[in-house]
């Protein structure tokens, strides 16, 4: 299971590495990550399997809580786990950037795009492509991508979620 999340974080960008619910790493701290000024180092943690679905806590302008786990910057949560997400603003979401969740089994049945303070337009040929692998998309502010989630999750839907922190404290 390790090599296959790090083959997973491999292809998110360097120096991010998956995080989960169940046995696996997170990556609390990444290399030239802006949310962590100064800190350089990579810490892998294993962490108890609980069958329960990653549950988004709390948000601010450095990261997210998920699951009692803070994880630093743009996230990926997905129905058991959660990892780092190298956007850094709405304008770099592109095709490659969604591209792990129509790899997901079983298929992301809505993706929901929290793309920070305030809901935005995305690029139309992003959403099209989400689209044609059969994946139903909301896009929304941040604050109001994390409850969506936690309800869809709640009701047992297959859902995940693609979060930019917000930029002011709410």
């Amino acid at each position: 299971m390790y090599a296959a999340l790090l083959r997973l974080g491999s292809r998110m960008g360097r120096g991010s590495l998956a995080s989960s619910v169940g046995s696996s790493v997170r990556c609390i701290a990444t290399p030239g990550n802006p949310f962590l000024e100064g800190q350089s180092k990579t810490v892998l943690e294993t962490m108890e399997h609980t069958g329960a679905y990653p549950r988004i806590q709390n948000y601010s302008p450095v990261g997210f809580t998920i699951s009692n786990r803070k994880v630093f910057g743009p996230i990926c949560v997905l129905p058991f786990c959660f990892m780092q997400w190298k956007v850094m603003r709405k304008e770099d979401i592109c095709g490659d950037a969604l591209s792990v969740f129509a790899l997901h089994h079983p298929r992301i049945e809505i993706l929901v795009l929290g793309l920070g303070d305030g809901i935005s337009r995305l690029d139309p040929s992003v959403k099209e492509r989400l689209l044609a692998e059969g994946i139903g998309v909301e896009i929304t502010s941040t604050p109001h991508a994390c409850s969506t989630f936690n309800f869809l999750m709640s009701e047992g839907r297959v859902a995940a979620a693609a979060l930019i922190p917000v930029t002011r404290a709410m």
